[in-house]
């Protein structure tokens, strides 16, 4: 009767062993006889399988056994050949210029006015008005002052650079000569501009350009002939028109205040247009894609008027799109300044690292405009006002990039991987051939070469490390570049194998210290032969370099001492076992592999203590080869158990139980090779003293 539930454990030994010791109920009724009762309890057969997984093991030619095992070592990330560092840089920025808006006025000085600050003689030729008069030369005269009011268009302005064109167009009847006119401030009587004509003849027309460079105008100016003089008509009688008059033009333009309050024409402030490079060691990258991250954007203003600024990345599109911003910032409060941040994703916007002219690498230009729009008010501002910015490129991930990788060493490690082909083995073992692999996927468009800087088996159980050495590892091997589709995916990748076994490498006992853990050290060096590719080098982000570590194992080995150690939790029934009073167990092994196995089972508490035990080096016999060192038949073995009331009660507590088994190749110091046929039968039967009613 089957009393307990249990895992199935490889050599099924526990199993046997606990069936047998629970295959019998008592009654309720404590009173009866002894009776003895033999039975068989259970008969199985094992193979490698239940040792190795069958997921493992490849069967030869010859039937003999492998065992084929791959682990992985290093994934590359695009982060292990370049980074894109961040580009954030804070530029501040003093107004270029600020423009005013050109003007042009007109004051007529007529005949008659001039008259009227000539005393007898300008009263003689106003009395004339409309007669032919000759003129006498007049030695001294002068206009009056006369207003120019600009206060609708600008308050004040303190110049750095600007002209102002005098114009005099003489519409008298006579020529003048030496002829000074003035140009004031009205509030302070600041003088802002002289002119001097030596002659103007009658008819004709003279400028003179004055420059205002640091010359401060205010709105409301005075303007003035301070003195002229004529010879007259020269005793020609001429006609009098006191409406006659000198036409005085003023015009100012290509006005750069360094400060104003006027109202300001829409104007350009800040037009940069400037490359920049991104940094990479010796990769030279002509295209990018990128994957994740982005644009960050701080602008800053003190500028009292609103602030239109436009980012341009004309390198930098999305479906075909250049990347642009525009944003107007408001005016800033005066002593304050105005602000905006923001962060433009950036996925999937294609880089072109070729610069403006399209004939360098790792470059990128950019367009940086900031402005005022014409809005018809009074506004005041300074070159010293400031505009500043915080741009630039933030995380960027590539998706992909083109251009050349450069030709650089990468250390890969130290570094540990585990290994669980060995996880339940201990013990010597002398395995005849072991054929090593590192493999490498390569998905990168570029040549490389590796070399195995360290490659050390570890077992930690033991504390021993072998260190894999010989000329396969003292050479380093090349691996092919990837290819795409001239720009496009998909991406042929490309496998390279490096071999490694006992023609060039100490392999076999590199393996047979049966690590757990592998440390491993490699150097890998990209364009050995440098930029054959000319710039067409690549890297898409899901497709970079793989490296695994692949291992065949001939089942053909010397065992001393290989052991084989297993936990595994059961459960009891209910049931209860007191009538068994005592009794044997007899396990018959029928053994079919080349090598004696010396078993060992223990009862385990549930803090995993060993509470007892049951078999003690008890040994199943090898079974026998021939001249090929084949089996030729099986061995029969007997293992006699006995079991009595304490063992019993032990197991009725027991929550976990252990195997150890140790094995031993027969004939010695022999290389045995496993063949998929080998199996061990077991048969238990058990005799016990059983209370009966």
């Amino acid at each position: 009767m089957h009393l307990m539930k249990f895992r199935k454990y490889s050599w099924l030994i526990g199993l046997l062993l606990l069936v047998s010791i629970t295959s019998c109920k008592r009654d309720e009724d404590n009173l009866g006889w002894d009776t003895d009762i033999l039975m068989p309890l259970l008969n199985s057969s094992l193979d490698i399988t239940d040792i190795i997984s069958d997921s493992l093991l490849q069967v030869g030619a010859d039937s003999s056994l492998k065992v084929v095992y791959e682990t992985h070592l290093y994934d590359m990330s695009v982060d292990s050949l370049f980074s894109f560092y961040d580009t954030s840089v804070t530029r501040s920025y003093t107004l270029d210029s600020i423009s005013l808006l050109e003007q042009t006025i007109d004051y007529p000085v007529t005949l008659g006015q001039i008259c009227s600050n000539a005393g007898i003689l300008g009263a003689i030729i106003v009395s004339q008005n409309g007669n032919s008069f000759a003129i006498p030369a007049i030695s001294s005269l002068s206009s009056s002052v006369f207003a120019i009011d600009a206060d609708t268009l600008f308050q004040s302005m303190e110049l750095q650079t600007g002209f102002l064109d005098l114009t005099i167009y003489n519409g008298l009847p006579i020529d003048i000569t030496n002829v000074v006119f003035e140009l004031k401030n009205t509030s302070n009587s600041v003088v802002v501009a002289t002119g001097t004509f030596p002659l103007i003849a009658t008819g004709a027309t003279e400028t003179q350009t004055i420059s205002l460079a640091g010359v401060t105008i205010e709105g409301n100016m005075e303007g003035q002939i301070l003195s002229m003089a004529s010879p007259g008509s020269n005793g020609n009688a001429v006609v009098i028109d006191t409406t006659d008059a000198l036409q005085t033009t003023l015009s100012v333009y290509d006005l750069n205040p360094i400060t104003a309050t006027a109202i300001f024409p829409a104007q350009n402030l800040i037009d940069k247009a400037q490359k920049f490079k991104f940094t990479f060691e010796s990769v030279q990258l002509t295209k990018a894609r990128i994957k994740s991250g982005g644009v960050v954007m701080d602008l800053y203003s003190t500028l009292q008027d609103s602030v239109r600024f436009v980012y341009k990345l004309p390198s930098a599109t999305l479906n075909g799109v250049p990347f642009e911003i525009t944003k107007v910032l408001p005016p800033a409060a005066p002593g304050g300044v105005s602000s905006y941040n923001n962060f433009f994703d950036f996925s999937g916007y294609e880089l072109d690292l070729t610069g403006p002219n399209f004939d360098t690498v790792n470059t990128m230009f950019n367009i940086f405009q900031a402005g005022v729009d014409s809005t018809g008010l009074m506004k005041t501002l300074s070159i010293t006002d400031s505009i500043y910015s915080n741009i630039g490129f933030q995380n960027l991930r590539p998706d992909y990039v083109r251009g050349y990788l450069g030709s650089d060493t990468f250390d890969i490690g130290p570094s540990l991987t585990t290994i669980d082909l060995f996880k339940s083995i201990g013990g010597n073992i002398n395995l005849q051939d072991v054929n090593m692999s590192i493999g490498i996927e390569n998905g990168i468009g570029a040549d490389a070469r590796v070399k195995i800087v360290q490659l050390n088996a570890l077992n930690t159980n033991t504390g021993n490390s072998v260190a894999l050495s010989g000329s396969g590892v003292s050479n380093p091997f090349n691996i092919t570049r990837a290819t795409d589709q001239g720009g496009q995916p998909p991406v042929t990748v490309t496998n390279s194998t490096f071999l490694l076994n006992n023609s060039n490498s100490n392999a076999a006992a590199f393996i047979s210290n049966l690590p757990d853990e592998i440390n491993y050290s490699l150097r890998l060096e990209t364009n050995p032969n440098g930029n054959t590719s000319n710039f067409n080098d690549f890297i898409y982000a899901d497709k970079l370099m793989e490296f695994n570590l692949n291992v065949e194992i001939p089942l053909a080995f010397i065992a001393n001492g290989l052991m084989l150690t297993d936990t595994f939790d059961f459960e009891m029934s209910d049931q209860d076992l007191s009538r068994i009073k005592s009794g044997f167990l007899y396990l018959n092994a029928d053994n079919g592999f080349p090598f004696e196995a010396i078993i060992q089972l223990y009862t385990m508490n549930d803090n995993g203590s060993i509470t007892d035990s049951l078999l003690t080096y008890n040994t199943i016999a090898a079974a026998p080869v021939g001249p090929d060192f084949k089996v030729t038949e099986k061995r029969k073995s007997k293992l006699v158990i006995p079991v009595d009331q304490g063992k019993i009660d032990t197991f009725f507590g027991t929550k976990k139980m252990k195997i150890v088994a140790r094995f031993n190749t027969q004939p010695v110091n022999t290389q045995l090779k496993i063949y998929s046929d080998y199996t061990i039968d077991f048969r238990l039967a058990g005799d016990f003293t059983y209370l009966a009613h």
